[in-house]
């Protein structure tokens, strides 16, 4: 089975670089907004997309003096939300909060999904999620290469998943080490986490709440499953330090889309809009309480990633 995922040539740096308020009323028509602006979340109230929507609504209201108005729509990892903002008119005034997944993966792993990456406009980017495969601090094995020869001693070991992006990584390194991993699916990243915590499973690889645990000593970070180091697990290397191709890491971040076709000059006053809030002081604190940072990748660059990955989703689910 191939399921390699190429991220070759993906550019991953904010487009937009706006330093006030009133460079953005300046590039904003004259007649927009006229009434508030509805944010549907993809995901349910309390989750860590709902905090960030919440997070840039908040600082847009503040910065811009609009009404914001956020509305949750849970449900088939941020499909049910994708599927309505597609059918709404494109008049900038419906905007969506959900996962890079949501567009990039979950088209081709839902018969139910009828949309597809291209049929959205982009805004920006809140943050990028630091996944990371981790254990319980008393397991017997601290990083990679030792889960690696713990698997292969014992001849297998299981490793709870809270998403297919996660599922198609433990295969990926599987292949890659000559070891038998096994993914084991959960209900979610809490419950991956729980089957974990409770050592039902050797490990778990999570997104964000593991971050607290690993800070607390009630688990370890063993590898680090993006493309680069994080603060909260420096010392742990990545997938390419330990020898896999750059390919297999995995990128995922919260983004912000509308339906296709909004009025350019309207798209640009929002991604203004956006990309202040993002960078405002109070979603900074927000991203902090995340242990984690801002990361605005701009319309251009939300657009570059999510085709790139639908593009090499496409590929490996149509390999198997």
């Amino acid at each position: 089975m191939n399921y390699t995922i190429s991220l070759k040539g993906m550019t991953l740096a904010a487009t937009l670089s706006v330093t006030g308020a009133a460079a953005f009323a300046q590039e904003c028509p004259a007649d927009f907004p006229s009434g508030p602006i509805n944010f549907v979340v993809g995901f349910g109230a309390g989750g860590g997309t709902d905090a960030i929507a919440r997070g840039v609504a908040a600082a847009i209201e503040v910065q811009q003096g609009w009404t914001v108005v956020v509305d949750n729509r849970p449900g088939a990892g941020g499909g049910v939300a994708a599927a309505l903002i597609k059918e709404e008119t494109p008049d900038g005034y419906t905007i969506g909060a959900v996962g890079s997944d949501t567009v990039s993966l979950l088209p081709y792993t839902s018969a139910d999904v009828t949309y597809r990456w291209s049929d959205f406009d982009y805004l920006g980017s809140g943050m990028q999620i630091n996944f990371g495969l981790v254990t319980l601090a008393d397991s017997p094995f601290s990083t990679l290469e030792e889960f690696v020869e713990y698997a292969r001693e014992e001849g297998r070991a299981t490793i709870s998943v809270g998403g297919v992006n996660q599922e198609v990584l433990v295969r990926q390194m599987s292949e890659h080490f000559g070891v038998n991993f096994i993914a084991v699916p959960g209900n979610g990243a809490a419950d991956a986490l729980q089957s974990a915590l409770g050592g039902h499973v050797d490990a778990t690889t999570q997104g964000t709440r593991h971050v607290q645990q690993v800070l607390s000593g009630n688990m370890k970070q063993i590898a680090t499953l993006i493309d680069r180091r994080v603060d909260s697990a420096p010392d742990t290397m990545t997938l390419t330090e330990s020898g896999m191709d750059e390919s297999a890491s995995i990128l995922g971040y919260t983004i912000f889309m509308m339906p296709k076709d909004v009025d350019p000059a309207i798209q640009a006053c929002l991604a203004g809009a956006f990309d202040q809030a993002i960078n405002s002081d109070s979603y900074g604190e927000l991203m902090a309480n995340f242990n984690n940072k801002p990361a605005n990748l701009g319309p251009d660059g939300v657009a570059a990633l999510v085709e790139r990955l639908s593009t090499n989703y496409a590929q490996v689910f149509a390999d198997n």
